[in-house]
This record gives structure tokens, C-alpha cells and sequence, in this order.
């Protein structure tokens, strides 16, 4: 397994203080899945860093373009049962992507990737505007 951010001992320290507040749930989430190591969501094959642990037992994960080249876009994931990740180490080719798309460019671009990602459910509009099919 593979630490993505080296933490420092402060670091450490303060979040095993945070974790002595936090219910028993949370701390034995963080005891397997720390935040600072990278993981594979076995479902889709994407390498994720752990973001939040929930009360619920799931876990919300980064999956980034600087580990997932060729990602169009960063996104924040939650509801994720802890037993999809397993340690993974960095791909040889991780370094500093830029998403292809920018949070701009998703914004600009949003009636095109509506059509592009969910035919099923829009079709572009004469005028270039997703429309939703009926």
C-alpha cells in the first residue's frame, strides 16, 4: 500500500485526537482505511482517497485525475461500503493531470456531456441544448 500524503507526526497526532471523540463506527474505519494511503474501488477500478467516515459504516472517497489519468473531472463520492477498497500503490504515471474538463469547463460544456453520457436519457436540441427524452 502506498501513502499518498506522507503525514506529518503532528498530523497523526491530531487525528487520533479528533478520532477519540468520534464513535466506535468511525474510529475502526479509520483504524483499516487511514487518510493519507491510496485505495482501488474494486467496483469501477479507480484509485480513491478517503474524504469523510460515516456513522453509517460507509466511507465518501476523492477519485482525482492525479491518480486516474484521463479522468474528465475530480468528484467527491459517498455511500461507499469500506469492503469495495483495497490498498493499491501509485500508478507509474500519477503526477499533476489536470482533469481534462475544468469545473468551468463542465459548466460550459454541460448540455454536450448530458448527451455524450446519458443518450438514454437526452438528446441534443436544435438549438444545442440537451433536451430530455420523453
Amino acid at each position: 500500500m502506498a501513502r499518498y500524503i506522507e503525514p506529518t507526526e503532528a498530523e497523526i497526532a491530531e487525528f487520533a485526537e479528533w478520532l477519540k471523540d468520534r464513535p466506535a463506527i468511525v474510529r475502526e474505519l479509520a483504524a483499516r482505511l487511514d487518510p493519507w494511503s491510496l485505495f482501488l474501488l474494486k467496483t469501477t477500478g479507480q484509485r480513491v482517497t478517503i474524504v469523510a467516515y460515516g456513522e453509517d459504516g460507509t466511507v465518501r472517497v476523492e477519485v482525482s485525475a492525479c491518480v486516474n489519468p484521463g479522468l474528465l473531472f475530480d468528484r467527491t463520492v459517498f455511500g461507499i461500503n469500506p469492503d469495495d477498497l483495497e490498498p493499491c500503490d501509485i500508478p507509474d504515471d500519477a503526477g499533476p493531470h489536470e482533469p481534462i474538463l475544468s469545473a468551468e469547463g463542465v459548466v460550459e460544456n454541460i448540455d454536450a456531456l448530458r448527451v455524450l453520457t446519458r443518450p438514454d436519457l437526452f438528446e441534443m436540441g436544435a438549438d444545442g441544448t440537451a433536451i430530455r427524452r420523453t
